[in-house]
């Protein structure tokens, strides 16, 4: 069984860290969204990079929490590059690079947590009372 942690691992993390790119990016939409709602000081570097940084590692956590529990290595792997990309794209690499390297790390992200979802009800379908199934 996961925990309510794992579980935020699972979506939150994930979804947090593509935001905090999205916003470093500017897209329009949530850039206009957070105006909308007051919340423009949050589209700052110094809040951002923390932000995606955290919930680049807690999805992480999940995803190597999965792999512990499912035993498929992809989603974890995917996901570790995909972060790395979202960092690079947003801190180091400027230009037309960097949102190439952030949209890929978005979509990597979110593809490597759907797997790790499916892996994980997958697995607990199988074996409904929490023990471990050979690998």
């Amino acid at each position: 069984m996961r925990s309510r942690g794992e579980r935020i691992a699972d979506w939150t993390a994930p979804l947090a860290a593509v935001f905090a790119a999205l916003c470093c990016l500017g897209v329009s939409f949530i850039v206009a969204g957070l105006a909308a709602v007051g919340l423009s000081f949050l589209r700052s570097d110094p809040v951002l990079w923390p932000l995606m940084i955290v919930s680049i590692l807690v999805a992480l956590w999940g995803m190597w929490r999965g792999l512990r529990m499912h035993g498929s290595a992809v989603p974890f792997i995917v996901a570790l590059f995909s972060g790395i990309a979202l960092v690079a794209g947003v801190i180091f690499v400027h230009g037309f690079p960097a949102r190439e390297l952030i949209y890929a790390g978005s979509v990597g992200l979110i593809g490597a947590t759907i797997w790790n979802v499916g892996a994980r009800v997958r697995y607990e379908r199988l074996a409904p009372d929490g023990t471990e199934l050979p690998h």
